[in-house]
């Protein structure tokens, strides 16, 4: 999850629309991965284009559903920690898979595929495979996003 504090914010509540809110950095307390995604939105002839950094699967998977023939998803990267990427830091890769599964204790697990073939999971479990997961759900698959 992200947080922000007021004095990051910019401007005032509601200058840039109802409801909208501008801030000069967010924070994440947490060490977990996270999604960039690039939507492109058509309105009156003219193309606009957001990033949305999106903190959960479930919310990946609301955005990717919302998709219609005015608003579309050109690219989708996960953004991910030292310890799921095996390096010694953040890493943003373009993502082509997201599973969900459980472990032995009912936990949910997510499962990330990366452009590059890498294989990252999310369990902090010694001696995790991701063979061992039950109900296994697909959430996002590289062919769900279109061209623009």
């Amino acid at each position: 999850m992200f947080r922000t504090h007021d004095a990051d914010m910019r401007g005032m509540p509601g200058m840039f629309g109802e409801g909208q809110y501008q801030w000069h950095q967010v924070s994440k307390v947490l060490r977990t991965h996270w999604y960039h995604v690039t939507v492109q939105a058509q309105y009156e002839g003219r193309t606009t284009e957001v990033a949305l950094m999106i903190d959960s699967e479930p919310r990946l998977q609301q955005v990717l559903i919302a998709q219609d023939e005015e608003t579309i998803i050109t690219d989708v990267q996960v953004v991910t920690p030292a310890h799921m990427n095996g390096t010694g830091g953040w890493r943003m890769e373009t993502l082509t898979k997201v599973t969900l599964g459980e472990d032995q204790n009912e936990c949910v697990v997510c499962l990330l595929e990366v452009e590059t073939g890498s294989e990252y999971h999310s369990s902090h479990q010694p001696g995790f495979r991701c063979d061992a997961l039950s109900n296994l759900r697909p959430i996002y698959h590289a062919n769900m996003i279109r061209s623009a």
